[in-house]
């Protein structure tokens, strides 16, 4: 579970639940996640945004060759799924981060590089997952999802590693 995730849930308030959470032991619970996702510190930090597309393509490359026992079809599937999270990301990280477009701008003109982006991104999704079924009519939609939900999740973990 990402550490803004844990966060959220650490928070005391007494509105939402009669139990209070103490500050050590949302502190401990949180270091534990961080402890236990510690594969991704072998990537170099340096790479800023570009650690989540490393993470996504590495999960990508293992869930396609633990798709690849079921046969080819499968295997070239998941490699897609794959793509169709990672192309859409690397966009708008480019879009975000790319030519420093969101340094030295008001925070409204920064949310809405980022939100345009988002929104690009959506758009850029749909759009591959419409080619790829129009135009490769024999893929297995099941390795597909699979391969773009697990790359999602990846990246979303490896983001959600970074806030502090």
């Amino acid at each position: 579970m990402p550490v803004f995730l844990l966060t959220g849930i650490c928070s005391n308030n007494s509105h939402s639940s009669p139990r209070s959470y103490t500050h050590s032991g949302c502190v401990a619970l949180i270091s534990l996640v961080e402890n236990r996702f510690k594969f991704s510190s072998l990537i170099p930090e340096k790479l800023g945004a570009g650690r989540i597309l490393i993470t996504q393509a590495i999960t990508t490359l293992v869930v396609s060759l633990a798709f690849a026992f079921a046969g080819i079809v499968w295997f070239y599937s998941a490699v897609l799924g794959g793509l169709a999270c990672m192309l859409p990301n690397a966009y708008a990280i480019w879009r975000v981060f790319g030519a420093r477009r969101t340094r030295n701008r008001p925070a409204v003109g920064a949310l809405g590089v980022m939100l345009r982006a988002e929104f690009a991104k959506f758009i850029i999704t749909a759009v591959i997952f419409a080619l790829v079924f129009w135009l490769l009519p024999a893929v297995e939609p099941i390795a597909m999802f699979c391969a773009f939900v697990i790359a999602m999740f990846a990246g979303w973990i490896e983001a959600g590693l970074k806030i502090k």
